[in-house]
């Protein structure tokens, strides 16, 4: 096992009105292992707890409880050997790369932090990997394509070798034709033995490129299964909300969306889809219950 997520809780103190604050749930009670060579989709709605996630794996945020080991040694208490076996590629390349810097550069900094040698031929064989020319090592990212860009942050991100990469909405900014592309390179890093945490709100790229899909709801794991099985035949009715309201191809196409209008709650206790599943009924706003279905988990009071 590569990485083990045990007991997760992150609270937020929000306002409540004058002089009043109360907890916000990003993440609540959240297991999960992420085994080596595998690629894990994280999916859910804006607001689910993805990137939240996301951040305390790579150390931008503590958990209020529970633990994060690698290899079985808390995160927290690890020092750089941990971020040269976990990186990263963020949303949008134009944000993550400094402008002022050469792609050369770029991809050469982590190497510095960690006192590599040979930096510049691990520079070449990192942008190799990523189907780059070498001559982009002196262009800037104002010079770059959006795909180009992409990659160089691929490139840093496995500069070191890493074992993981978590990849926060890595293909969200791009065009349809660049996705692919992108997609396909991923592939290929995870066939070298990379393993990848994929956050994604589009089921669509889950499809393409996931081994297993974790499904989280208002900081809750609702369900968690290898990907053939969950997309399927989805158990939780939150999974098969997402399925059944996937953006469409041709506005001809487009359905009536299955959600509420109104503003509504989220109960404190109980399960956190209540007010928006059909399939509720009254245990399901005061208790949860997780099981095991054949491999997979469920956290829903139908099973």
């Amino acid at each position: 096992m590569l990485l083990e997520i045990k007991n997760l809780t992150k609270v937020y103190k929000v306002k409540a009105g004058f002089f009043r604050k109360k907890n916000f749930y990003a993440l609540k009670d959240l297991f999960l292992n992420i085994y080596k060579g595998e690629i894990l989709a994280i999916v859910g709605e804006s607001g689910s707890g993805k990137s939240t996630l996301g951040k305390i794996i790579l150390r931008l945020e503590k958990p209020t409880e529970g633990k994060v080991l690698f290899r079985g040694k808390d995160i927290f208490t690890m020092g750089k050997e941990y971020t040269r076996k976990v990186s990263v590629v963020f949303q949008d390349p134009r944000t993550s790369l400094n402008p002022r810097m050469k792609v050369g550069e770029i991809v050469e900094e982590p190497l510095i932090v960690h006192g590599e040698k040979n930096r510049k031929e691990k520079v070449k064989e990192a942008i190799a990997k990523v189907n780059l020319p070498f001559e982009i090592l002196e262009r800037k990212p104002l010079q770059l394509s959006g795909g180009q860009a992409q990659r160089v942050a691929i490139a840093r991100a496995i500069v070191l070798n890493p074992e993981l990469i978590i990849a926060d909405e890595p293909t969200a900014s791009l065009d349809v034709s660049i996705q692919e592309e992108i997609l396909k390179l991923f592939k290929e890093l995870n066939q070298k033995g990379i393993a990848f945490i994929f956050i994604t709100h589009d089921i669509r790229v889950v499809e393409k490129i996931a081994h297993r899909v974790a499904v989280i709801y208002s900081g809750i794991l609702m369900e968690l299964g290898k990907k053939s099985e969950v997309l399927k035949n989805p158990l939780h009715p939150y999974t098969k909300f997402l399925l059944n309201n996937l953006p469409v191809k041709h506005p001809r196409e487009r359905k009536p969306v299955d959600t509420l209008e109104e503003e509504y709650e989220i109960p404190e206790k109980g399960c956190p889809f209540y007010p928006r599943c059909p399939e509720s009924f009254e245990e399901c706003k005061k208790t949860l219950r997780r099981v095991e279905i054949n491999g997979r988990t469920v956290a829903c009071n139908l099973y």
